[in-house]
């Protein structure tokens, strides 16, 4: 066991509260149905599935954000 940590722990953590919640969710597989339910999931896989994560999508956005692609990022826009 460590001496030292670098945070110290919740009293939720400390107390097992934690644990016991993780433990009963997967046991109702609760987790698997925010997997589909849940709106910032439901958002990500739309956006995936119309290609806004694609590596051309990817690159258009930042170009438009004013960060061009360029070798090793050397001519990048100083700010």
């Amino acid at each position: 066991m460590k001496l030292f940590r670098y945070r110290r722990p919740s009293l939720n953590t400390v107390l097992g509260v934690t644990k016991a919640k993780r433990r009963v969710k997967r046991s109702l597989g609760i987790s698997q149905v925010q997997a589909w339910t849940k709106p910032s999931r439901v958002k990500q896989k739309v956006k995936s599935r119309a290609g806004l994560y694609s590596p051309v999508a990817r690159a258009v956005r930042q170009t438009s954000r004013g960060k061009v692609p360029t070798l090793f990022g050397l001519f990048g826009r100083k700010r």
